[in-house]
């Protein structure tokens, strides 16, 4: 494998780490546990968080290591509303353009992740909810949209830690994705926009309450 190959393979393995949670906000990491996990040398992946941190999806520590950032209510609420707003942007924009394959792998997620919550297996659960938002994201044909959302998972990840307190189900229920998956089998653009932001706001609201968060400046 080619330098510049393996340099992108372990950018978009730490990068697809940070939006499942793997990293857990406030967590410094270590250049030479992510390479032993990776397989890898220190060199791609110090490259790869420097990336990550000019995409502020990671910070800079005082020591010159590198964590995962730890927002404050405040910066978790505005994340929120972003979210709300573009991502339910882009659910409306789906509701025209979805196909019916793409409707079927939504109701065989939503399935799945019923599975994985009842069994209490977290990174599926995780995975499954990445897979179900960026399914519909997807299906709105933007290629300006899909950076943008991105960069939001990247910044909220870190915080999907909290989703599973340690051996317990998911605080964050699944059950919000229904209204979501009728409202685009209808076409109806209003609904699957407010569907998508109820779904974040109700997510959001839980997350606050079991999450670990920077104290307010001043």
């Amino acid at each position: 494998m080619s330098r510049e190959n393996l340099q992108e393979r372990v950018y978009r393995a730490l990068r697809q780490a940070l939006m499942r949670g793997a990293f857990p906000p406030g967590r410094s990491l270590t250049i030479r546990a992510l390479a032993g996990a990776l397989k890898t040398s220190a060199m791609p992946v110090r490259e790869a968080l420097r990336q990550l941190v000019a995409e502020r999806a990671l910070a800079m520590l005082p020591n010159r290591s590198f964590g995962t950032p730890l927002m404050t209510v405040a910066q978790f609420d505005d994340l929120r509303r972003i979210r709300m707003r573009i991502e339910g942007f882009a659910a409306a924009e789906a509701a025209s353009r979805i196909d019916r394959e793409t409707l079927l792998r939504l109701e065989e997620i939503d399935a799945e992740m019923a599975a994985a919550s009842r069994r209490v297996r977290r990174e599926r659960f995780i995975e499954l909810n990445q897979e179900f938002h960026f399914t519909i994201y997807e299906a709105a044909g933007s290629a300006v949209l899909m950076p943008i959302i991105e960069s939001l998972w990247l910044q909220i990840g870190p915080y999907l830690t909290f989703v599973f307190p340690d051996g317990e189900r998911p605080q964050v229920t699944h059950a919000t994705h229904r209204p979501v998956i009728v409202a685009l089998k209808r076409g109806d653009a209003a609904a699957a926009q407010a569907a998508l932001a109820a779904d974040i706001d109700k997510a959001g609201e839980i997350l606050k309450r079991v999450a670990t968060f920077a104290a307010e400046d001043g």
